[in-house]
């Protein structure tokens, strides 16, 4: 029996997460992409994975850099999810980097006022269906201010007090 795709969707929905940008530096220019496919994976040795759907850019050229920071949006920065998730242009999002990302160990942009960002080594890479897993090597890491998280569920973006 074949899964309908449409409450595939529906039931993934169901589960809330926060909402991440993924950077890298791809020969010298900073590229980055949201995703809410992310989690920690091992302490020790410190590992994560997020997941990038092939038709994603920036997400292919993580292979190739070999490295990429996970930066944990903010409530207020809706307006980076959004732009990194594909409104505005290339050009936009590279300025966008460049003027706020701060490279960490690996060089990938770190961005100010994120919840937290893990700088990281690719570990390996996993073909997935439509998506490949990348693991990465937790090198540096770093908390910010404390504030609330950028929520996605049911579609659509969330603050706490609204689940």
């Amino acid at each position: 029996m074949a899964i309908d795709a449409a409450e595939l969707r529906r039931v993934f929905g169901q589960f809330a997460t926060g909402v991440t940008v993924v950077t890298t530096r791809h020969e010298g220019v900073p590229q980055g992409m949201t995703a809410n496919s992310f989690t920690s994976v091992s302490l020790d040795p410190p590992l994560v994975l997020f997941c990038a759907d092939r038709r994603a850019r920036s997400g292919m050229l993580v292979g190739t850099a070999g490295c990429f920071a996970i930066n944990v949006l903010a409530e207020e920065q809706r307006h980076l999810s959004d732009l990194f998730a594909g409104k505005g242009t290339d050009e936009q999002r590279r300025a966008l980097l460049d003027e706020i990302g701060q490279g960490a160990v690996t060089g990938a942009p770190i961005l100010q006022g994120a919840l937290g960002w893990l700088d990281c080594r690719l570990e390996r890479a996993i073909d997935a269906g439509d998506h490949i897993v990348y693991f990465g090597e937790v090198v540096a890491a770093g908390a910010g201010d404390p504030a609330s998280p950028l929520l996605y569920f049911r579609s659509g973006y969330r603050r706490l007090d609204q689940l």
